[in-house]
This record gives structure tokens, sequence and C-alpha cells, in this order.
């Protein structure tokens, strides 16, 4: 599946974009909207229609994948990518290369599962959901409660249970031969995670400049943008095969939940 520069540059830029908005009101439901944003835009330019047809559930799907990110923490290795010494800043941007490629993992790989369904091939999602759910408790579990391996102490160590729903995913992907969503799981988890070091990194050098600026929303939407190339990326190598329509109902539902809950508490989320 071969595209011109825009393909990727439109997604790309579509997802930094929102991605960037969504620093001002953060957490699960601003990143399920800016990964909805960036699966919209990857959609449209896509040429296909089958595609098309189901906008709303992909865009639903991929938008949670990338909202499942949202629980982790990552405020305080911003600070430890500031840090004036190398053992500090290293770790800060190491840890937050882990952290956005969670998010572009499971987000990339929800999405591209849509794509990947056919009448012969159908993921089973009760099965998914629950060893992704089963691999989060475990995870968390063993790294943070039993052996204390701790990435942002004092806050939150969810980081852990994503990476738990992450390796249960793809091993789902694997095991079941859905191969494609594995390739866009992958090449979406090495944009989103080079974006989040790189923009902290632009994030400090920008900062140390003097230059009066939103610095914040650069790092922001460099995670962002890199995500979206290593979506497109991901998606542009392979050949899809025709996928199954879904129900007008169905596609009704999710553009409703997209459009109204989700939009709503975004808002009520940006504003006092």
């Amino acid at each position: 599946m071969q595209r011109s520069l825009s393909f990727p540059l439109f997604t790309a830029l579509s997802l930094g974009l929102a991605w960037a908005l969504r620093g001002h009101f953060g957490h699960e439901y601003g990143a399920a909207w800016a990964g909805a944003m960036g699966v919209m835009a990857l959609l449209l330019l896509s040429k296909r229609r089958d595609w098309w047809q189901k906008w709303p559930l992909t865009a639903l799907v991929g938008g949670i994948g990338w909202g499942v990110g949202g629980m982790m923490s990552y405020g305080l290795l911003v600070g430890y990518g500031r840090a004036g010494d190398a053992g500090n800043a290293y770790y800060g941007l190491a840890m937050l290369l882990v952290v956005g490629a969670l998010y572009g993992f499971i987000g990339g790989g929800f999405m591209a599962l849509i794509l990947e369904t056919t009448r012969e091939r159908k993921p089973d999602w009760a099965t998914l959901l629950t060893q992704m759910t089963a691999g989060a408790l475990l995870f968390w579990y063993v790294l943070i409660a039993q052996f204390e391996i701790r990435m942002t102490p004092p806050r939150s160590e969810l980081w852990a249970a994503c990476l738990g729903a992450a390796v249960a995913l793809a091993w789902y992907l694997h095991r079941s031969g859905f191969q494609r969503s594995l390739y866009v799981a992958v090449t979406t988890a090495l944009g989103a995670g080079f974006g989040f070091g790189f923009g902290n990194f632009l994030q400090t050098v920008g900062a140390a400049s003097g230059i009066h600026f939103n610095w914040w929303n650069v790092m922001e939407f460099t995670l962002g943008f890199c995500g979206g190339l290593g979506l497109s990326y991901g998606v542009s190598r392979h050949a899809w095969p025709e996928t199954t329509e879904t129900a007008p109902r169905t596609n009704l539902l999710a553009l409703v939940l997209l459009l109204l809950p989700l939009t709503l508490i975004n808002m009520l989320e940006a504003f006092d």
C-alpha cells in the first residue's frame, strides 16, 4: 500500500496538533480524543472505501487504544529529562521513550485490528480485553508491589499496568496471526517513543534558550507527530484485505460516543 508524501504528513500533523491541544486537558479522555483525530486523518487519505464505511468505529477503537496510556504519570520524567547532570537526564529521556512507546503500541494495534478484520478472520475482543486486563494486573503486582521497580515515585506507577496490557496485546496479535496489526503497533510505538524523548529534549533546549514560548506543547506535538509518522508508515507498508462492513447502528453508536461524551468530558477538563 504505497501513498504519496501527503499521507504520512497529514496523519502526523493531525495527530501532532491534536496531541498538543490534548496537553491542555490531558489524561485518558484527552489521549483518546487526540488518537481518534489521528486515526480519522489516516482514514481520510487512505482511498479505501471499505475503511471510510466504518470510520466512526475505527476512530473510536483507535482512540480508546491511545487513551489507555493516558493513565500513566510522566510529569516527573519530564523533570528528570531537564536535569543538570547526565545520569538523571538520560533516565528521564529513556523512560519517556518507554511511556511514549506504550501509548503508540496499544493505540496503533487497536486501530489496525479493525482494519484487518475480515469475514474469514475476526478478533475475539472479549478474549483480548480479558487477557490485557490480566496482563495489566499481573505486571503491576509483580513489578510494583513485589519487586518495587518504580519509575515515577511517589506518583502513580500505572506504566507497569500498561506494559502488561501491551505485552498481552502483542502475544494475542502474534498468536492469532494478525501480523499486519502487530507491525503497525511496533512502528507506532517506535515513532511515539522517539517523539516523546526527543520532544522533551526540544523542550529543554527551548527553555534554556530563554525564548518565551510554550515549549511543553512542543514536546506534546513532537510525540503526536512522530507517533503519526509511525502509524502511517506501518499501515502503508502492507497490502490490506477487504475489511467487513460495519452495521449502521454500530457506526451510529460509535459516532455518538465520539461526539458527545468524549468531547463533553474534554471540554469540562479544559475549562474551570
